[in-house]
């Protein structure tokens, strides 16, 4: 592994450049369980973030192994796109950093799972269950039309209910009307990741198909999946509104919806022309304005 896992290849592989959003994941979960249920136990919230930092680098680099695995276009997208082939790795180094990752998150979680119970550990399985088959197996959930909802609500919705779990475990029970409460919340960033994540098979359409992936963007067609885009862009920017008028939410991220016309034009070259290497960071810079000003005014509302 020495020999080829140099420090721009594990960059890659793991796409540790995207670890700051796990940060701002975080951030709105602790912000939550301190503003609806007074109580924030940081050091579970720590042992949380460690897992998901480490479990997500373990999830990109499984991504790429497998989908070099399952690649029908060797040429092409096997070839000259995945960083296996592209870069000429050892498929079973790339693998054994994989697992050697999954076994390192696991490390971090079980700490947190004997500081917690029950509850951490379901969450963490299902999150491990989603991660590890989004690609691997038989029928990877990255070739289905629900892909885009998987990643969304696992990313961003998921990761903020573990943290209002373990902010307040042992203090104030988990109640429906919380798990309901913090849904509402997380919504916004919830319709906006799937808005990126919808993006991103839409400009990846052609090459999916190619390799056998069918996924929403494959039955709604290039056009049908801007308008949906387009949809989910306006919603999530919105919705704070309507947690505004719920009381669930500060009054200052009502903010936030000022940022859709900037987001609405920051991705119009993408609405024009979808494509993966032209336009398709226009999507996701604009999207990254509202993960980090969201949580950031959630949490300034909240303490301030």
């Amino acid at each position: 592994m020495r020999r080829w896992l140099t420090w721009p290849i594990f960059y890659e592989l793991t796409e540790i450049y995207t670890a700051p959003l796990n940060i701002m994941w975080f951030v709105l979960g602790v912000a939550i369980a301190q503003s609806r249920l007074g109580v924030v136990n940081w050091v579970n919230v720590v042992l949380g973030l460690v897992t998901v930092f480490i479990f997500d680098l373990a999830v990109n680099v499984s991504d790429n192994y497998y989908d070099y695995l399952h690649a029908h276009d060797r040429q092409g997208y096997a070839q000259q796109t995945n960083p296996l082939g592209r870069l000429q790795l050892p498929v079973k180094g790339v693998g054994q950093l994989a697992l050697g990752l999954y076994i390192l998150a696991l490390v971090p979680g079980t700490w947190l799972v004997l500081r917690t119970g029950w509850l951490v550990l379901l969450l963490g399985i299902i999150g491990y269950v989603i991660g590890i088959f989004y690609t691997a197996g038989p029928h990877p959930i990255n070739a289905t039309p629900w892909c885009e909802t998987v990643v969304a609500l696992s990313i961003a919705f998921l990761i903020q209910l573990t943290c209002v779990v373990v902010s307040s475990y042992g203090v104030r029970p988990l109640t429906w009307a919380t798990v309901g409460v913090t849904f509402l919340l997380c919504l916004p960033l919830t319709l906006i990741f799937f808005t990126l994540q919808l993006a991103n098979n839409t400009a990846d359409r052609e090459e999916d198909i190619l390799n056998h992936r069918y996924t929403l963007a494959y039955y709604l067609g290039q056009r049908g999946a801007i308008k949906l885009m387009q949809g989910c862009l306006v919603v999530g920017s919105l919705w704070p509104l309507i947690n505004l008028a719920l009381r669930l939410a500060p009054p200052i991220t009502g903010l936030v919806v000022l940022l859709l016309p900037l987001m609405w034009w920051g991705m119009r070259p993408f609405f024009a022309k979808p494509d993966k290497r032209q336009t398709f960071m226009t999507t996701v810079k604009s999207a990254s304005i509202f993960f980090i000003a969201y949580p950031i005014l959630f949490v300034l509302g909240t303490w301030l």
